[in-house]
């Protein structure tokens, strides 16, 4: 009767450890959803768009539009364009950071759009056919702390 009563608790035990360690697991994989979720990484020097599967795309300081480390050759327009977004998403992250709380792990914080920037957007994913694909990561834009 007691190896019966301790092989139940035995079994409980096993069965309370490995609920604990699927929760963990469970908050993991949400993470790994987060980050593969589309967006737009603002940090010092570059603009990253990302959606998964298409290859990471990045605008330059300079205006530059590389996809996957190819720069597309693009006209002085669109370079403008492409330069005058980067420079209103880097105050946009600016402002988002000056006023975010402190941050140990260095996460980035989530920010909004504004006029400026929607306005380009539109015109940038309507004169730049290659842009079409990273549409949907504009809704999440993200400043990095670094």
């Amino acid at each position: 009767m007691k190896k019966t009563l301790v092989a139940w608790f035995s079994l409980i035990a096993l069965c309370l450890l490995l609920a604990a360690c699927g929760a963990r697991d469970g908050a993991a994989s949400s993470s790994r959803a987060e980050r593969g979720k589309p967006r737009v990484s603002v940090d010092s020097m570059t603009v990253m768009l990302r959606r998964a599967p298409a290859a990471n795309a990045s605008i330059g300081p300079d205006g530059s539009l590389r996809i996957d480390d190819i720069e597309l050759p693009l006209p002085q327009a669109q370079h403008t364009q492409l330069q005058q977004l980067f420079m209103q998403l880097q105050m946009q992250r600016q402002r988002t950071l000056e006023t975010a709380a402190p941050d140990p792990n260095m996460r980035s914080v989530g920010f909004a759009t504004t006029p400026e920037i929607s306005a380009l957007q539109s015109a940038l994913l309507r004169d730049i056919p290659s842009l079409q694909p990273y549409q949907e990561s504009f809704g999440n834009l993200q400043a990095e702390r670094r």
